[in-house]
């Protein structure tokens, strides 16, 4: 028998880029193969993970406006705002998370990358052989390090649990991905 099924799905997007910064640390904590490139997803999906989070809970204290495409308010301004609204001390980012204040940092550098030189001078031990020297991180490829990666998605957890449990949202912002209402 076909039926027709009417509906509406809401998607909170922050959680699957929460589980996705989750799942390539966790990827890059076990293998050094590809390490770099989860490091650089683990730190977009922190920074990304944390504006949609502040679009979300932004859009329940009454900021509409934040939902339209069109909005420019920066990921900075948006965070002062929510600070305010729930109650917390009138903190910037920097101040009170500068891991995700450097993780956003970073995914603009990366959004508006450029090929760049970088110059650089370092002692290294060489053996002949025809072995290459290590290779030397320059630019963006010195924030790919494990250790300053799990600090910032460390950070964002605790930046948005912060935010979420001040709202009177409780404890558990990550575990809810999507709600469906369906109609037959």
């Amino acid at each position: 028998m076909l039926v027709n099924v009417t509906g509406a799905t809401e998607l909170f997007t922050y959680t699957f880029l929460h589980a996705g910064a989750k799942a390539a640390l966790t990827a890059a904590e076990s293998s050094e193969e590809g390490q770099a490139y989860n490091l650089l997803n683990v730190l977009v999906l922190s920074s990304f993970l944390v504006e949609a989070y502040f679009n979300h809970l932004g859009n329940l204290k009454g900021f509409v406006a934040w939902s339209d495409k069109k909005d420019r308010t920066s990921v900075w301004n948006k965070y002062k705002f929510l600070r305010e609204a729930v109650g917390l001390e009138k903190l910037s980012i920097n101040e009170a998370y500068p891991a995700v204040d450097a993780a956003i940092e970073f995914r603009n550098e990366m959004a508006h990358g450029r090929t760049s030189t970088y110059n650089f001078s370092q002692d290294v031990l060489w053996s002949s052989g025809g072995v290459l020297p290590p290779k030397i991180p320059v630019g963006w490829q010195l924030a790919l390090n494990l250790k300053d990666v799990k600090c910032c998605f460390d950070a964002s957890r605790k930046l948005i649990l912060e935010l979420h449990e001040q709202a009177g949202l409780g404890g558990r912002p990550f575990t809810k991905m999507a709600s469906t209402q369906l109609r037959f």
